[in-house]
């Protein structure tokens, strides 16, 4: 019994780096998973609103006023259309919100996103020292739909 004193310890110390790197892990994706579902889910609101209130023309072509532009913007920022309260994700804005029609009948709605890490635009690197950027990692979500 006295040869086995501390080797628990000497267990924990080497599998407790290894368990906090997969929780980390895990938790990081399943954040990254749940901003991407909101980003796609607020994009496609505003699509389907945008599809709805731009104007077709005889010879179908889509035209999209700033006003309907700009109110579908703050659907996907705000989540309502006056552009009121706090944004659906930390950071976002409505200058990485792109709004066209692709020259028929299409209205699309592109979101560029950076993702932020819960470490503050880093991830700690765990086997060496410092730390890996986020700052070049973006969510992305487009959404196009036909104009009514």
């Amino acid at each position: 019994m006295k040869r086995q004193r501390g080797t628990a310890m000497a267990e924990f110390v080497i599998g407790a780096p290894i368990l906090m790197l997969l929780l980390y892990a895990v938790v990081e994706l399943g954040r990254a998973l749940v901003q991407f579902s909101l980003l796609a889910d607020a994009a496609r609101d505003a699509d389907r609103y945008l599809a709805s209130k731009a104007i077709t023309d005889s010879s179908g072509v889509v035209n999209i006023s700033g006003a309907v532009s700009s109110t579908a913007k703050n659907l996907v920022v705000y989540g309502n259309p006056a552009g009121t309260g706090t944004p659906v994700l930390p950071g976002l804005n409505v200058g990485q919100v792109t709004v066209s029609s692709d020259g028929s009948n299409n209205v699309t709605i592109s979101v560029n996103y950076p993702y932020q890490s819960l470490f503050g635009g880093t991830i700690p690197n765990f086997f060496n020292s410092g730390s890996v950027s986020t700052g070049s990692m973006n969510l992305h979500s487009y959404t196009s739909m036909r104009a009514l």
